[in-house]
């Protein structure tokens, strides 16, 4: 998914570096545990696939996180 702001189009180019895509990660994985709730949170098929678009948009917001903070420790770029 390319972003409009930043203008990269390679994950590693945007991780930590565009709050645009970050937002857009934070939605998802909230999206995704409000519908794993409201589906019942139990283990039906449509709450279990509410659970993995929850647990995978907010694995990548934690990554965006992780390399924002690791980019602001050391000072400088990622490679």
């Amino acid at each position: 998914m390319s972003c409009e702001i930043c203008l990269a189009t390679a994950i590693r180019a945007k991780l930590g570096r565009c709050p645009v895509c970050a937002i857009q990660t934070l939605v998802i994985g909230l999206t995704g545990w409000t519908a794993w709730w409201w589906l019942g949170a139990d283990s039906s098929v449509n709450a279990l696939t509410a659970l993995l678009f929850g647990l995978a948009g907010s694995a990548l917001f934690a990554l965006h996180l992780l390399v924002f903070v690791w980019r602001k420790i050391r000072g400088r770029e990622l490679d």
